[in-house]
């Protein structure tokens, strides 16, 4: 860094101090985190590690905005659509600090590229809506030895955030997958993915309403999300990237199978529980 911006950086931080250490921003200025996905959960996770100075970010996503966006993705806009999502984010987050080192693919996520994608980084934030892609980005950062943060968004208001680590469970146990311990042969593929149809049917019964459920079983309708619970998953995987990253004592991660669950429609809209059996059930997320 130069004098100058040097200065900006530390006049843009000045308001962590009281909460974090001098040398809890060194750690976040240090720390290489790795977000796949800048849509809604994704694109509000990178503006918060940005604005808590996080100093490199590794944007990855291929694809461009469009009008259904608008509702939930912060970093779109009626100006920004046809553009592209991981550009994107790199433009906004050199705003919000100009030194920032990043890095932009626009890329999608597989088997063939995972272990290139996910190297060097300390935490891999999880922002994807493909199960499929999910199973080979956690399997990837466990592989490689790096902390993985994963989240979902369930209609009509419940998502789930949780940290996951090279020791602790594994991601496919904790949400029992089929696919634990066996290759993604497409007919795996495809069970991994019928358990977002299981997530759905499951939500009508949770108050989404019923006619989406029926279109969404029929490919005939996206994935319903409100902005706020987009936006608070979001921002709670940014503060378990956040909480890897400081190491305080006292101030742990959720580490898998503890989770994080939201429901904004509930009196405690935010808690972290503990499964009654020791996993979760992805259909009831």
């Amino acid at each position: 860094m130069t004098a100058i911006t040097k200065s900006l950086y530390e006049a843009s931080f000045t308001r962590n101090f009281g909460v974090i250490s001098h040398e809890e921003q060194a750690r976040l200025n240090k720390a290489r985190v790795t977000v796949v996905g800048a849509g809604g959960v994704g694109g509000i996770a990178l503006i918060q590690l940005a604005r808590m100075g996080v100093g490199s970010i590794h944007v990855i996503d291929r694809d461009q905005f469009e009008a259904s966006n608008i509702n939930r993705q912060m970093l779109s806009s009626v100006s920004r659509l046809g553009e592209d999502k991981a550009v994107v984010a790199g433009e906004v987050l050199r705003d919000i600090n100009p030194d920032i080192r990043l890095r932009v693919t626009q890329a999608f996520v597989g088997e063939d590229n995972a272990a290139d994608l996910l190297a060097d980084c300390d935490v891999v934030i999880d922002a994807t809506d493909n199960l499929v892609s999910r199973v080979i980005i956690h399997r990837a950062a466990a592989k490689l030895g790096i902390p993985s943060v994963w989240i979902a968004v369930t209609p009509p208001f419940r998502g789930g955030v949780m940290s996951l680590t090279p020791d602790s469970m594994p991601y496919e146990l904790v949400l029992r997958h089929p696919s634990h311990g066996k290759p993604l042969t497409p007919e795996m593929r495809e069970r991994v993915g019928a358990l977002k149809d299981g997530r759905a049917a499951y939500s009508v019964s949770q108050g989404a309403l019923p006619e989406w459920g029926e279109a969404y079983l029929k490919k005939e309708a996206a994935w319903a999300v409100l902005a706020p619970v987009a936006n608070i998953v979001g921002v709670l995987a940014s503060f378990e990237a956040f909480k890897l990253i400081v190491r305080r004592p006292g101030l742990d991660p959720v580490i898998g199978p503890r989770l994080v669950r939201i429901d904004l429609a509930k009196e405690h809209m935010v808690e972290a529980v503990l499964p009654e059996d020791g996993s979760w059930d992805n259909t009831r997320l």
